[in-house]
């Protein structure tokens, strides 16, 4: 990888955005000359997952090389993937922007469908189950619930993105071309995902993981860097992070029961773990959160050029 590839925490240009686990946003595409040269020069986001619904005008993406697109299209750009594009004055469209973790947490009771949006696509074959009408129109009733403060505001938003990946999935599977043959990394990722839905923090080895799969350790290390960009041990750390975040947030288990849901053997090895990987103790961490509640964790929907 190029040493000159900016990276940004939030949207391109933004270098003082703060990432929280909820971050989210959605927006119009409006190329501005002056400042961007009619686009985005290769960038990347190390937490941030992207797509852009590109309805009209003529645009090029460009990651490991340029594309012209045609549009309607939507271009799907995981965290952690180095992208550029071009726009003409006359585009149109939309991107909406999520943290990964929000993604995951979305997403977590269907790992395969994870490890598909885990690629880069660009989508311009749609169908008469699939249009790109039916994705476009889910991203606005996405956009109005965020910018909302309506009652089941988070519940709606979920259910949205539940729907709209759905449809991305089936479009994925609808276009994948018959002679193709299995992706052996994929589908090997996502057993390993699957044991470690099924395995309590620490009870296993990378070692173990890897056995049980008939591979060895830094195969299957390869295969995360692969497809996730990060190291087997990272995963498992961020699966168990991601369980406890949802514990604190949306349960009134105590940090102790909390660790032992978790099968923690100590609810003091629990805290020490969790505020190395966060920064911040189990009940610091659900204090803040509770104080920024419904406050901070979208931004405010603008015409701008986001990436």
């Amino acid at each position: 990888m190029r040493t000159d590839i900016a990276r940004y925490n939030g949207i391109y240009g933004d270098h003082r955005a703060q990432i929280s686990h909820d971050y989210l946003q959605s927006q119009l595409i409006v190329p501005r000359q002056r400042l961007t040269d009619w686009g985005l020069k290769p960038h990347l986001h190390e937490n941030l997952f992207q797509l852009f619904f590109l309805e009209s005008g003529r645009a090029a993406f460009e990651a490991t090389e340029l594309v012209e697109l045609r549009t309607p299209c939507l271009v799907i750009i995981p965290a952690n993937t180095v992208h550029g594009f071009t726009f003409s004055p006359q585009v149109k469209g939309r991107t909406l922007t999520l943290s990964e973790a929000l993604l995951d947490t979305i997403l977590q009771a269907t790992p395969g469908v994870l490890v598909e949006l885990n690629t880069v696509h660009i989508l311009s074959d749609f169908n008469a189950e699939v249009s790109f009408a039916d994705l476009s129109e889910l991203e606005q009733r996405l956009h109005e619930e965020i910018y909302s403060e309506l009652p089941g505001k988070q519940l709606a938003i979920n259910g949205y993105f539940k729907l709209l990946f759905v449809k991305i999935f089936r479009l994925l599977h609808h276009n994948r071309r018959k002679e193709d043959s299995p992706n052996r990394a994929l589908h090997y990722f996502r057993e390993f995902q699957k044991a470690i839905e099924k395995t309590a923090p620490f009870e296993k080895k990378i070692s173990d993981f890897a056995q049980e799969l008939k591979i060895t350790p830094v195969h299957l290390n390869r295969i995360c860097q692969a497809v996730k960009g990060k190291t087997a041990q990272q995963i498992v750390q961020a699966h168990t992070i991601r369980k406890a975040h949802n514990y604190l947030l949306y349960t009134s288990l105590s940090v102790a029961e909390i660790a032992y849901e978790l099968q923690f053997m100590d609810p003091g090895y629990f805290t020490r773990f969790f505020r190395k990987q966060t920064g911040l103790a189990p009940g610091a961490y659900r204090a803040k959160a509770y104080r920024s509640d419904g406050a901070g964790k979208v931004g405010k929907p603008e015409a701008s050029l986001s990436s």
